[in-house]
């Protein structure tokens, strides 16, 4: 049974947490800021933020949505991210830590590479909403970690998908190697498949590094769901928004970070219901 008092310290961990990914969203994609200085100002009077004024959620509903100074109005965002964020860490808590098993070395592992991953897809999604890139602050810092993950703890290879107590360096690193190549291959050509074929830019290069760095933590096939999860979500949300903007063009990125979240926490349900409740059912229903 999960204590509700630890979900509540990750729930306000998570919504801190939160606030420093909008530092992260707002200054990555800007050239030449840093996401530690200056401290934290309102990006039009570009005055400080006090620490009263600073405070996740709580802040934002105290100033009624508006700068202290300038009363210039303070983007959805904000909340919206510290708000998404402290969910998000607060369900992998409990993902990780329901039931009755003992916590381990593996479990303790698990939760902080499934936190690093939803803060990096956070970050991932809102830039390439508003900016149309991916930076590489976050995918190829993701793709070194990845492999050092595999170094450190070959036991925990893809732990958000397969876990192989069993596994060593050679069914660990060099898994995961193979896969950032080949995640990251698998976007490429279909960009290159995508521009012969619509005669224009299809995916990314920042796209085929994020299929990189994810496949390096989840392993080959968990990406490959990835992939058509991606396409699945980003499909619907692309006719809609030809339907209303008659904008062809379709940041990837979000829907892939999306297809990962799904991955990360219903990867095994989703196997089982692809390679066996959904055949079975199609030959049950083929049989009569």
């Amino acid at each position: 049974m999960i204590n509700e008092f630890y979900l509540a310290v990750v729930f306000i961990f998570g919504a801190v947490f939160g606030s420093f990914l909008n530092v992260c969203i707002y200054r990555l994609p800007r050239s030449g800021m840093s996401i530690i200085k200056p401290s934290s100002r309102c990006p039009k009077c570009e005055r400080p933020i006090r620490w009263f004024d600073n405070i996740p959620l709580l802040s934002y509903l105290l100033l009624l949505g508006r700068c202290r100074h300038c009363k210039n109005p303070i983007s959805l965002r904000y909340p919206l991210v510290e708000l998404l964020t402290a969910l998000l860490f607060t369900f992998a808590f409990a993902h990780h830590f329901s039931g009755t098993d003992p916590i381990t070395r593996n479990t303790i592992v698990g939760f902080a590479i499934s936190i690093y991953l939803i803060a990096a897809l956070i970050v991932i999604t809102f830039i390439d909403f508003e900016f149309r890139i991916i930076p590489d602050e976050i995918s190829l810092s993701g793709i070194v970690i990845a492999l050092i993950v595999s170094l450190a703890f070959p036991s925990i290879i893809s732990p958000l998908w397969f876990f192989n107590s069993e596994s060593t360096f050679v069914t660990a690193f060099v898994p995961s190697l193979f896969v950032v190549v080949t995640g990251g291959l698998l976007i490429y050509l279909v960009g290159v498949f995508g521009k012969i074929i619509f005669r224009k830019e299809a995916m990314g290069f920042g796209d085929v590094k994020l299929m990189a760095m994810l496949g390096g933590f989840m392993g080959w096939e968990a990406v490959l769901y990835v992939f058509f999860l991606g396409c699945l979500f980003g499909a619907v949300v692309g006719i809609i928004s030809w339907m209303v903007t008659k904008d062809h063009y379709l940041a990837f990125g979000p829907y892939l970070a999306l297809g990962a979240l799904v991955m990360i926490f219903f990867g095994p349900e989703i196997k089982i219901f692809t390679t066996q409740t959904y055949p079975e059912f199609i030959r049950n229903l083929l049989a009569h």
